[in-house]
């Protein structure tokens, strides 16, 4: 049974603001376009296989095998926050820098998945 989660909506919605972003400045450097479109397409990719069931059954089981789970995601998290704001902050809030950074966003979001995949097991228990 397919299982439309918060988390499809949003990997959906950020595949199609990348895409959009991509198709709406045609000026872009082609590394930052192909960037913006394999983040695209993996959100795309992200958004069909969260409608599985074997997504979240993955994550948790990933999650009881290893304890350091609990805080790797956190620290990912983190991790990319502050690499994707220094480098804007780098190069003077460039727009190259700022979509650059948002062609990164997926990585948060699935991290940001597996917390609240997390969060519900323990909650269960």
């Amino acid at each position: 049974m397919k299982r439309f989660t918060w988390f499809t909506f949003l990997y959906l919605a950020l595949g199609v603001c990348l895409s959009a972003i991509a198709l709406g400045y045609p000026n872009l450097p082609s590394g930052l376009q192909t960037s913006l479109f394999i983040s695209a397409g993996a959100s795309y990719i992200a958004c069909i296989l969260s409608t599985f069931p074997f997504w979240r059954e993955t994550a948790i089981r990933f999650y009881r095998r290893r304890n350091s789970a609990v805080i790797l995601p956190w620290l990912v998290i983190g991790f990319y926050i502050v690499w994707m704001l220094w480098e804007a902050q780098s190069q003077n809030w460039a727009m190259e820098a700022i979509l650059g950074a948002f062609s990164r966003l997926i990585f948060v979001l699935g991290f940001v998945e597996i917390i609240v995949i997390t969060w519900q097991v323990n909650s269960e228990h």
